[in-house]
């Protein structure tokens, strides 16, 4: 497991951003998608990965799973289609309770989320104590904060099948006791590793 996760965090850089980016330019050449070729979970991304799956007979979920990538021409998962659909849920829905997490401000309820290491943000790989110090920081400043996960694209890692990434929009809303409120959208890459405790973020990448 820590070997998995070794290679996982080392990876994060030179391939977090890779598939969704090659997605896009493929739909592009296909004229399913003619947006930024950004690596973004964007509405119109969701939308036209939805349209080809439609136009190939495959189901309508605007998530890359294994039958969409082969549709596509990219290497899958290995997994049987209704297996890994049940996955991806499983990891949409691991982002979903996370952010509501992050949402209610208690540190308790966020940590069990993370792996015991984490690929944090600027590519430092940290502890749980260092993301607790820096939420300590955020809950004096703002006190009241919200988080809408506006749109995600989940797939599983070629090979990895204990490994996913979801790509996902976020918007948050944050307010101090001062009155002072601040509101950002952010794309957000969350590259999760299956545990015995289930799946957990082994790597949190802002995507600029």
């Amino acid at each position: 497991m820590l070997c998995c996760l070794f290679c996982l965090l080392l990876g994060l850089s030179a391939c977090a951003e890779d598939l969704l980016p090659r997605v896009q330019r493929e739909l592009r050449a296909r004229k399913f998608y003619f947006g930024e070729i950004d690596g973004r979970a964007t509405d119109e991304t969701a939308a036209a990965i939805g349209k080809f799956q439609e136009a190939h007979g495959i189901d309508r979920t605007g998530q890359l799973d294994a039958e969409t990538l082969r549709a596509l021409g990219f290497p899958e998962g290995g997994r049987e289609d209704r297996e890994e659909a049940r996955v991806l849920e499983e990891c949409n829905t691991c982002v979903l309770r996370y952010l509501q997490a992050w949402q209610s401000g208690n540190w308790e309820r966020e940590a069990v989320f993370f792996t015991e290491v984490v690929n944090y943000y600027d590519d430092q790989n940290v502890d749980r104590d260092f993301i607790r110090q820096v939420r300590a920081k955020e809950n004096l400043r703002w006190s009241h904060r919200k988080s809408t996960m506006l749109n995600r694209v989940a797939s599983l890692l070629p090979d990895h099948g204990d490994q996913a990434q979801v790509t996902a929009r976020v918007r948050t809303e944050v307010a101090g006791e001062s009155g002072e409120t601040k509101a950002r959208t952010e794309d957000l890459i969350f590259r999760l590793q299956k545990t015995d405790q289930g799946w957990r973020i082994a790597a949190l990448k802002l995507l600029e």
